[in-house]
């Protein structure tokens, strides 16, 4: 989805208590920053959500025993131990962070606290906890959720959104469904609108939705149409799954929704059905007059190749280094694997732009990670906005591009986007959490600078193979041979 990208302060809830997300500006041209590597958690597993890290100075200030630190409110990560320094995050109130060392610094009257796994806070907003450092995963599901809450299209256009004001004893005569709880009716929504659930209450006979976190907005719910978010998931690569790359999904030719496997390259009989997007590896191709016609993805197993779309590794970007984790994305397959260095750890099918409003070819970085962001814009001459979508990177503050989720579709595996890249649920929190800057518990909002930039993201096509870098990716060096 190609975008401008608005923040807003999505509430997030701890013990039934609610916590108000400050967040940057998204047109700040913000870069990400590094942070301490772990082992990617399984898809759909939730990061670990206590800490463990080497104990760290203990000031005057803490008593003994201290562990952690309680933060008081929602505080603001600064790359320095300096109010003026850039923020590099958000962390929500109630959570317990560890420290790895203690600066001073101007514009706070204790001592600042470099915090895991990055940035420092201000002491004046931190108290001692004997507690182990912990919090609540940003944001916030309950069990068997994969996205949280719920979600619906606006299918009415027009409609009117209506706002609660408590001195509203009766409604006007053309509305009388508002009488009851006081509902003012106000704009109208234009365009493709989305929206979340926050509440719901009963007017008149009638359900309305309240659509935005802090304001008190509702919708009538006759007027929307509630979104099943896909289930669909990619898969790990390595010794666990016993595949790597090359690597397929089945996607049958046509209309089909399936596809059979065969004993031989041609012929050989039927072997078994295998439905669409089920990843197989590719052991080997069978070629005729120089086009590849089928590939074998067992013992005396074969496919054709018209009904997989096959992914082929090439060589790393130049800003790799080492086990850098690194994102490849193939606009031809619709195809994305994650990387650690050369080492292929995730492979998913994805949702590009479309021919009107396509992916643009490149190298970047992720320069900020949301926990939830609002989406705005236009899809030709019709506007769009899109709710508190959650595990949103940003890897292009100048095209409005990013990796997130959508909770509106099931046809990962197709372009379908305004230019962003669309992840199924599971697979944007996966990733959210595999890449830099890592995202810590509590935190609601990661972000970074030159000196400590995010993973390097790669979309690329046949027409482009090795695309040119583009935006603060540059800055890296990234052009560079061993940069």
């Amino acid at each position: 989805m190609r975008a401008r990208w608005h923040a807003r302060q999505p509430a997030c809830y701890h013990g039934g208590v609610r916590l108000v997300v400050v967040g940057l500006s998204l047109v700040a041209a913000v870069a990400c920053s590094g942070g301490g590597k772990k082992a990617p958690p399984d898809a759909g597993e939730a990061p670990l959500a206590v800490t463990s890290v080497p104990p760290a100075p203990r000031p005057s200030e803490l008593p003994p025993g201290t562990r952690s630190l309680r933060l008081v409110r929602t505080v603001k990560v600064r790359l320095a131990p300096d109010d003026k320094s850039r923020q590099i995050g958000t962390i929500a109130g109630d959570t317990r962070v560890a420290w790895r060392d203690v600066a001073t610094g101007p514009g706070c009257n204790k001592p600042w606290y470099g915090v895991v796994p990055q940035g420092f806070v201000c002491g004046e907003f931190v108290e001692a906890s004997t507690k182990a450092p912990g919090g609540v995963e940003l944001p916030r599901l309950d069990r068997d959720e994969i996205v949280p809450g719920v979600y619906g299209q606006v299918i009415e256009q027009g409609t009117n959104i209506y706002t609660k004001d408590p001195k509203q004893k009766t409604a006007p005569a053309d509305d009388p469904i508002a009488a009851e709880a006081g509902l003012v009716k106000g704009r109208p929504l234009l365009g493709s609108v989305k929206v979340r659930q926050y509440a719901t209450m009963v007017a008149g006979g009638k359900t309305f939705w309240k659509v935005a976190a802090r304001e008190e907005e509702w919708l009538p719910a006759k007027a929307i149409r509630e979104l099943k978010p896909s289930t669909y998931r990619g898969t790990r690569l390595g010794d666990d799954t016993g595949l790597t790359l090359p690597i397929a999904f089945v996607w049958p030719r046509g209309s089909a929704t399936k596809a059979w496997t065969r004993g031989a390259a041609k012929g050989g009989g039927v072997r078994r059905q295998l439905d669409q997007r089920t990843p197989v590896p590719i052991l080997e191709k069978h070629e005729e007059r120089g086009a590849i016609v089928a590939y074998r993805i067992g013992d005396s197993e074969w496919i054709d190749a018209a009904n997989v779309r096959a992914f082929m590794p090439t060589r790393p970007p130049a800003g790799v280094k080492g086990g850098d984790r690194w994102i490849d994305i193939d606009l031809d397959t619709q195809i994305l694997v994650a990387f650690e260095g050369d080492l292929p750890v995730y492979a998913t099918l994805v949702s590009t732009g479309t021919n009107a409003t396509p992916t643009e070819t490149g190298v970047y970085r992720i320069w900020r990670k949301a926990s939830e962001a609002d989406m705005k814009g236009l899809s030709g001459e019709d506007p769009y906005s899109v709710a508190t979508v959650p595990w949103t990177q940003f890897y292009s503050p100048e095209r409005g591009l990013a990796l997130h989720t959508a909770y509106w579709h099931d046809k990962f595996g197709t372009q379908r986007s305004h230019g962003c890249t669309n992840l199924s649920p599971v697979d944007a929190r996966w990733l959210y959490f595999f890449t830099d800057p890592q995202v810590g518990p509590g935190w609601s909002m990661a972000a970074g600078a030159v000196e400590a930039p995010g993973s390097i993201v790669r979309v690329r096509s046949a027409a482009d193979p090795d695309p040119p870098v583009r935006g603060y990716a540059a800055k890296m060096g990234d052009e560079g041979e061993g940069a």
